[in-house]
């Protein structure tokens, strides 16, 4: 059974996606106007990952906290607070104000209230369902986080191309209101609470060991690893290379990040709609990280609008895959005692290596042309990949 025959999850997965949309369309937002206010790569991609940085770097230590928070206040809260700097985001930009420097505290500030949330996020779908649809629901609010992250691209870039700025991130700002009262009103199960005794950071080395000592999860991780680092960042870095390699504004950047989100819908409706047992997703998380870094190697080869699109949609659909098949794998692995803590490890492996390879691949476009950057980052990543696979895991992987 589905966990949307469950009408209090319904309402939560409907508006909870609505708001994760509005924070990726900001993203983009704020990292195109970036790219007209500076024409740098590096400070484009640094603007346009300060969002994901926070949860990348501390994410681990707001989990340990959040394990003890109560779900429902520490929801409002985050999201009160995420809705307003969406609207002073988009106020500055009314008035026409934005600089380098409010572009990026403000995309500092919403990148640490989303870390802040994060943990939330990943252990409020459990008290949401019952036990028998947490399945169900684990891999739907996967499903709605990986799928908004490229979909909510997608739409800013046609917003820019067929609106502008302002309309955009006025836009953004009124995703986070539908959640606010469901948040509020919605029926609550009760949650099985840490009662660990141990100080602050014996309690965060111990969801990193359970991490690293089990097997599925420690693999789940070694594959994030690689994905976000060497071929996920390319996504978070689009309005970078719409404007360095494209040349052709927002026109350019519409078109590839609307078919990067085709590719995580696709990627999405794929695992949404296999059986249960007809697919297990761990053994097509390999192959979905040789398409990634394959299709990375060749954008670096194109400079035509239209097959980058195309190309786009690949790398889209095998990061999706990836990041949708690891957290409902982690998810459904780890006891309820550790979920926040385990899963937030997840997030920093994830957020923590995009965000540097992301960057490291803005400064590479500082002294080489971007396009070799691209090259060079799957081919170090593949030669990686293959150097761990053999020597720490001797061929056998899952």
């Amino acid at each position: 059974m589905s966990a949307l025959s469950s009408r209090s999850f319904s309402y939560y997965f409907m508006t909870n996606t609505l708001a994760l949309l509005g924070l990726w369309v900001q993203k983009i937002g704020v990292g195109w106007l970036t790219w007209e206010i500076t024409e740098s790569t590096f400070w484009t991609s640094f603007v346009t990952l300060a969002l994901m940085a926070p949860a990348g770097i501390i994410g681990p230590l707001f989990a340990v906290l959040a394990e003890k928070w109560e779900m429902r206040k520490a929801s409002i809260i985050l999201k009160v607070l995420m809705f307003l700097v969406s609207g002073l985001i988009w106020y500055i930009e009314f008035i026409d104000k934005h600089t380098l420097f409010s572009l990026a505290s403000l995309s500092i500030i919403q990148g640490l209230l989303s870390a802040c949330y994060h943990p939330v996020r990943l252990v409020f779908v459990s008290v949401v369902v019952p036990r028998e649809l947490l399945a169900s629901a684990v891999g739907l609010n996967s499903a709605s986080f990986n799928g908004s992250r490229v979909i909510g691209p997608a739409f800013a870039g046609l917003s820019i191309a067929l609106f502008d700025l302002q309309t955009t991130f006025f836009i953004a700002m009124l995703t986070y209101i539908p959640l606010i009262p469901v948040l509020m009103y919605m029926p609550l199960r009760e949650r099985k609470k840490s009662k660990d005794v141990n100080n602050y950071f014996d309690r965060l080395i111990a969801g990193g060991k359970v991490a690293l000592k089990t097997p599925i999860i420690f693999k789940g991780l070694f594959i994030v690893f690689v994905s976000a680092f060497f071929v996920r960042g390319m996504l978070e870095i689009q309005p970078t290379i719409a404007g360095e390699i494209l040349d052709s504004g927002s026109l350019g950047l519409s078109l590839i990040t609307a078919t990067a989100g085709f590719g995580a819908l696709l990627a999405s409706i794929w695992i949404g709609i296999r059986k249960k047992d007809d697919l297990k997703i761990e053994k097509k998380l390999i192959p979905m990280l040789l398409l990634g870094l394959i299709t990375s190697l060749v954008l670096g080869f194109i400079n035509d609008m239209y097959l980058m699109a195309f190309a786009f949609t690949i790398v889209g659909f095998s990061t999706t895959a990836i990041g949708i098949g690891t957290q409902t794998m982690i998810q459904l692995e780890v006891d309820d005692l550790y979920r926040a803590r385990v899963l937030t490890w997840w997030s920093s492996v994830s957020f923590g290596s995009l965000t540097i390879g992301g960057i490291l691949l803005g400064s590479i476009g500082e002294i080489i042309p971007l396009s070799i950057g691209m090259m060079i980052m799957p081919i170090v990543g593949f030669v990686f990949f293959k150097y761990v696979l053999i020597y720490k895991f001797k061929n056998k992987f899952m």
